[in-house]
């Protein structure tokens, strides 16, 4: 069996292997992106500590894996799943599971502009024995633009309640933005802001609505040559001038700016692309 060929398998396996374990969480403080290609896979990981849980006066640390797969030059499919520990808890419980998809309209690089759309749905599982699982909807667009050493980024989905009873229902909006500065080709520095409106219907379900932003340090690098590793592009020549795998780590603080948020809340994250 050739090398090539013995690449081509390990892609493909790694990547099938991806889809079937992981999903995105829909809790993650982490943005939709439309740039992808055919072919290309992201794994992501991100844990997250919450201190002061939205006036709770507790914490929380979460855990979460995410892998992506571009099927064509326009289309992505993402799955992953996620873990919880709350204060005085001595482990992780299974707590939340979704699957998307995302459709690239615009290319940035081409048009100067990305634009694409993304729909997902995610089950939240239970902690406690009084509460139930929940499963959300959600739909909408992801906007991109750099300008010279500046990148800016935007998600604005519609989230909607389902299977849920009637007076437990919602519908909202969740928004996710990032203004991003590459000082050089390994290290940025950037702002990061989240938050939700969880119920437009119901005054009292203000304590849904959470807003954190924060600054962000990203670290990338890059390992080795993936000659032939891209599925999509195995028979082309410009095969030998590709990168190897990609690594980006970040380090991130933001803050609550409302009562209902978190305090504090450390987000740490790698994300592997080949």
């Amino acid at each position: 069996m050739g090398q090539q060929t013995i690449k081509t398998t390990a892609k493909l396996s790694a990547a099938f292997l991806a889809l079937c374990m992981w999903t995105a969480s829909a809790s993650a403080l982490s943005l939709e992106e439309n740039g992808f290609e055919k072919g290309e896979v992201e794994i992501q990981y991100e844990a997250l500590y919450t201190d002061d849980n939205g006036g709770k006066g507790t914490y929380k640390h979460e855990q979460e894996l995410e892998a992506q797969f571009g099927v064509t030059d326009w289309l992505r499919l993402t799955v992953g799943i996620g873990f919880e520990e709350e204060e005085d808890e001595s482990s992780f419980d299974f707590s939340e599971i979704e699957g998307s998809v995302q459709f690239k309209i615009l290319d940035a690089e081409k048009a100067g502009f990305g634009f694409g759309l993304y729909a997902g749905i995610s089950k939240e599982f239970a902690q406690d024995d009084d509460e139930k699982d929940e499963k959300e909807f959600a739909i909408g667009f992801i906007a991109e633009k750099s300008i010279d050493k500046w990148f800016l980024a935007g998600n604005l989905f519609y989230i909607s309640d389902i299977d849920a009873e009637e007076d437990e229902q919602f519908e909202g909006v969740d928004y996710r933005y990032q203004v991003k500065y590459q000082m050089n080709e390994r290290i940025a520095l950037g702002i990061e802001g989240y938050g939700s409106y969880k119920d437009f219907k119901d005054e009292d379900e203000g304590s849904s609505n959470e807003h954190i932003v924060g600054p962000v340090l990203y670290l990338n690098h890059e390992i080795g040559d993936n000659k032939g590793m891209n599925v999509a592009k195995l028979n082309d020549d410009e095969d030998d001038d590709e990168d190897g795998l990609e690594l980006e780590s970040q380090l991130g603080l933001l803050f609550g700016t409302n009562d209902e948020s978190a305090d504090i809340t450390v987000k740490w994250g790698l994300e592997i692309e080949f």
